[in-house]
């Protein structure tokens, strides 16, 4: 059962290398307060005094600590670079492979040096972690030590390490997969203690925590009652137990007191202070319990474990693919503008496999601002804007001159209505701005993998991006011409029997009650579809002029008749004014259908039909014609970096990948 501990060392190394672990290894993760004991703890786990000692940080990089129980292989392998026989323990470290340490104060000072070189010499603290074998004939176990948490800098430290302490904790205590070892001092109340808090909030059920209480033998002769209950698990809420362990004390490490001296004077001292529980403390207890938790753990994990390692090598592979140099570059920009014009028109016409659910986009989006924007905008344009009764009234007169204002003057009419409708060619021609940019944009929702690809090279980039507003650019003047020209076209000539007008005379008229009006929708479909009628305009004209003169008479009657010549003008100013929002309306609703279809037509179809030839006569040709020219498939900075980095993941997942194999088949 060992060897699943190796295993997950084996994990341990190859991530450490790239210091990065992409999945969520079963580990023992080390936490304590400085002086809390902690570092006593594992020299005793380990039987070696190794670790730095000092006052303030002196744990500054995680310390991957993996205790091995060697075999005659791994002595045989240490023979081959040492040919030392008298050796019986040794250690190793991951950035020195080839160099064996068996004098374990060298070890101390190699871990020191190696902190330097990660954290720098000004007390601060690095994520980057050391890796450490110890080979020992006692167990094997694996630990991950972690700075000791502070509250205050010393010295040069930066002012907020306590901060960065605790997110180093974090990043490994928050793993579920992660044993939280919480160190806690037996001479401090449980409840202040730094460790338990971060168990606490990370395992709130106590479920991966195991508690360490040290300093037993400095408390005072009256608590050691309360610390009885305190080892009986009475007082701390976790589940894989609790342990107490007595350290060498400082006057041990005056007196060079050994490792072994001290566990045997640890065990006489639960004999003698808590003899109804001594068989369950001590740092062999201690020692055998993490074993068995962490075995127990690990065999729990590695179906998940496998997964993950799977997942992540899928996900790398694929990521590398987007990242691959091409083996013929010309062959790779066909391929690649050929797919951008593809994903770019299903996005537009809504044929794309992967449609989001989340946002609208493409075509729908353009819809969208039809429905949202231009739609909206253009129907709160009032038909009467800027036209006042006195307007009105002055164009009559001054359009009439010597002679009586008619009952429809159409002269005062056709200017009341062309500066009326002066009033949608801005809101028509900036629709056509919202829609060509909406088009352009739609370039940054195509299939996410391309525009990888594009970000990857970011002068193919702009250049895919300038031949797109350049296609845009070239119709947006034309299409703007011909809905302003449409527009003109209705303030210059108007046809007031156009039946749709009249139609809309007639839900305007609410004060007209003879029988014509009150059935007007029946009237209208009669004249639209006899066919029998034989001059169907004529029709129509005369439908407009019952219409008006009804309108007329209903009006004159409202206002109590024509009893002077400011009555008969104010009759008139009602009615044309009537008239030219009548119109108004009747134009809008045309242009409503028209500006959209006119866009859809002119630009948006242009557009999906010309731009793979236009990405073919503007960035294809020219690179085959010189490939080196314009440095088209030059990367972006960073991007080798990261393909190296994500090389020597992939490598590590797979190193990873086979050791967990070599499990399932022992």
């Amino acid at each position: 059962m060992e060897s699943l501990i190796q295993t997950i060392n084996k994990l341990q190394d190859v991530f450490a290398v790239v210091n990065e672990n992409p999945i969520n290894l079963p580990q023992i993760v080390v936490v304590g307060s400085q002086s809390s004991g902690k570092s006593s703890v594992l020299e005793s786990l380990v039987g070696k005094s190794f670790l730095p000692r000092g006052t303030g940080i002196v744990t500054r990089a995680p310390l991957i600590l993996q205790m091995i129980k060697y075999t005659n292989q791994d002595m045989k392998s240490m023979l081959k670079i040492t040919d030392n026989k008298n050796i019986k323990e040794w250690a190793c470290f991951s950035h020195k492979e080839n160099t064996v340490f068996h004098d374990f104060d060298e070890v101390r000072k190699e871990i020191e040096v190696q902190t330097d070189i990660l954290a720098g010499e000004n007390k601060g603290i690095t994520d980057t972690p050391i890796v450490l074998k110890v080979y020992t004939s006692l167990y094997t176990l694996t630990f991950v030590d972690l700075p000791g948490i502070t509250k205050l800098p010393v010295g040069n430290q930066p002012a907020d390490i306590e901060e960065q302490i605790l997110q180093l904790i974090l990043k490994y205590v928050r793993q579920p997969n992660a044993i939280i070892l919480a160190v806690v001092t037996a001479n401090t109340d449980p409840a202040t203690s730094e460790s338990l808090k971060i168990a606490k909030q990370w395992d709130p059920e106590g479920a991966r925590t195991i508690a360490v209480v040290t300093k037993l033998d400095i408390i005072d002769e009256g608590t050691k009652s309360d610390k009885a209950d305190l080892l009986c698990g009475k007082v701390i809420p976790v589940k894989l137990g609790i342990i107490g362990v007595v350290n060498r004390s400082q006057k041990d490490l005056n007196e060079n007191k050994t490792l072994e001296e001290t566990l045997k004077n640890e065990i006489e001292f639960f004999r003698t202070n808590y003899p109804e529980i001594c068989k369950k403390h001590g740092h062999q207890v201690l020692a055998d319990t993490l074993q068995h938790i962490l075995i127990k753990h690990i065999k729990k994990t590695i179906p998940i474990l496998r997964k993950n390692l799977q997942d992540t090598k899928t996900r790398l592979e694929s990521e590398l693919k987007t990242l691959e140099i091409a083996d013929c570059e010309k062959t790779f920009v066909l391929e690649l503008l050929n797919n951008i014009n593809k994903s770019y028109c299903e996005t537009v016409t809504g044929d794309r496999e992967d449609t989001s659910d989340q946002m609208l986009m493409g075509g729908a989006k353009i819809v969208n601002v039809i429905q949202e924007n231009f739609s909206k905008k253009f129907m709160e344009v009032d038909p009467l804007y800027n036209l006042s009764d006195k307007q009105i009234e002055n164009y009559l007169l001054n359009t009439s001159g010597i002679k009586k204002s008619s009952l429809v003057n159409h002269k005062a009419l056709e200017i009341m209505v062309s500066k009326q409708l002066e009033n949608l060619i801005e809101p028509a021609l900036s629709f056509v701005d919202v829609v060509r940019e909406e088009m352009f944009n739609i370039l940054d929702s195509i299939d996410q993998k391309l525009l990888d690809e594009l970000e990857r090279f970011p002068k193919l980039k702009n250049d895919v991006r300038s031949t797109l507003d350049d296609l845009l650019e070239m119709k947006l003047n034309n299409i703007k011409k011909s809905i302003k020209s449409y527009i003109k076209t209705h303030q210059k000539f108007l046809n007031t029997t156009n039946p749709n007008y009249l139609l809309q005379l007639i839900n305007s008229s609410t004060e007209c009650h003879s029988s014509f009006i009150q059935d007007k929708e029946q009237c209208y479909k009669k004249i639209s579809s006899d066919r029998s009628v034989s001059n169907v305009y004529s029709e129509f004209e005369n439908m407009e002029k019952e219409i008006v003169s009804n309108m007329y008479t209903n009006i004159l009657s409202s206002m109590g008749g024509l009893n002077d010549y400011k009555n008969e003008i104010n009759v008139q100013v009602k009615l044309h004014k009537q008239f030219t929002c009548c119109y108004f309306e009747f134009i809008r609703n045309t242009l409503r259908d028209f500006v959209p279809n006119r866009i859809n037509h002119k630009l948006v179809n242009f557009v999906l039909k010309k731009f793979d030839k236009k990405l073919k006569a503007d960035l294809l040709m020219p690179f085959i014609n010189n490939p080196s020219s314009g440095r088209m498939l030059v990367e972006k900075a960073g991007v080798a970096e990261e393909r190296q980095c994500k090389e020597q993941l992939l490598n590590a997942v797979n190193k990873a990948y086979k050791s967990l194999n070599e499990i399932h088949r022992q």
